[in-house]
Order: C-alpha cells, then sequence, then structure tokens
C-alpha cells in the first residue's frame, strides 16, 4: 500500500480510472468517476451465480473488478453466447442508464468482484453534475450512430445476398 492513502482510497481512484477506461466515460471529469466509484457498492458473485437476466429490471449496471462472466442470450432452449467479459467491463450500463430491462443474461463464470452502480445512484450524479450527464448523452449518441451504422451495412449484405440466385 502507498504510503498516506488508505486501501478504499486506492480502491474508489482505481475503480474511477477503471470507469475511465469505458468509451462511455471516457470524456468524463475524473472527480465526477471518484463520485460514482465512491457511491458504488462492491458486489461479490460465487461462480454460476447469476448477475442480471434478460428481462429483469435495469436497475444496476456492473463494473467487474475480477474474474470472469458469461453473457448470453436465449435461443429457444440453447444458450448462446454473446461474450466473455472479464476485469474492466461494463455491464448492463444501457438497461441502467435508460431505465430498460436487460436484453442480456450474465452469469459468473468464475468467482466475480464488481462495482455495482445503481440507476438512482448514477441520475443523483447527473442531476448534481449536468456536464457529467452531458458527456455520457454524447458517447451514447455515438455508441447509437455507430450501431445504426453497422446495422445498415448488415442489412446491405442480406439484401445483397437475397439478390442472388437459390438452388
Amino acid at each position: 500500500m502507498i504510503q498516506g492513502i488508505s486501501a478504499p482510497t486506492m480502491n474508489v481512484r482505481a475503480n474511477a480510472e477503471s470507469l475511465r477506461q469505458i468509451p462511455l466515460f471516457a470524456e468524463c471529469d475524473p472527480a465526477h468517476l471518484q463520485v460514482m466509484a465512491f457511491a458504488g457498492e462492491q458486489a461479490r458473485f460465487a461462480a454460476g451465480q447469476e448477475i442480471f437476466r434478460i428481462g429483469g429490471q435495469g436497475a444496476s449496471a456492473f463494473l467487474i473488478l475480477s474474474g470472469e462472466v458469461d453473457v448470453w442470450v436465449n435461443a429457444g432452449d440453447k444458450r448462446v453466447p454473446v461474450a466473455l467479459a472479464g476485469p474492466g467491463a461494463f455491464l448492463g450500463e444501457l438497461a441502467m442508464i435508460a431505465g430498460l430491462d436487460y436484453s442480456l443474461n450474465a452469469t459468473a463464470r468464475t468467482e466475480v468482484t464488481a462495482t455495482r452502480i445503481s440507476r438512482d445512484m448514477f441520475m443523483r450524479v447527473v442531476g448534481e453534475f449536468p456536464d457529467f450527464g452531458a458527456h455520457v448523452m454524447a458517447a451514447l449518441s455515438r455508441k447509437l450512430a455507430g450501431s445504426v451504422d453497422d446495422f445498415d451495412r448488415v442489412r446491405h449484405l442480406f439484401e445483397r445476398a437475397a439478390s442472388f440466385p437459390r438452388r
């Protein structure tokens, strides 16, 4: 431990720096990220434990500090992997910010430690620091624009594929 800095302070700084690495928060004031990191709750999940599931209320997002998380969807009775998330991943952020239900499942593959950021706390930070909210909304807009561009590229590929003769 660095002399003069307590473990909780180091954790807040480390968590704030982890948040800053997430594109959604990259342009935000580090002081605002420290407020979020300080107000977040530490959560632990055993291997196999559900973190959230499709259709669950998106009341929180999770900054993964250690461990691995399987992110997946249901396809009928099959479990279809979407991603394997590790330290630094931020899961459930869009549902938390927009107040939507989760659109994915997240299950701890190994023991997981995370910082849980509630929607209520996030909205309090946005209310107290409007420029923080503006930076987050700008990042969300860029992400949405990128998703629309990706969708358009895929749509064009499907349209081209549909024009090929079928056997």
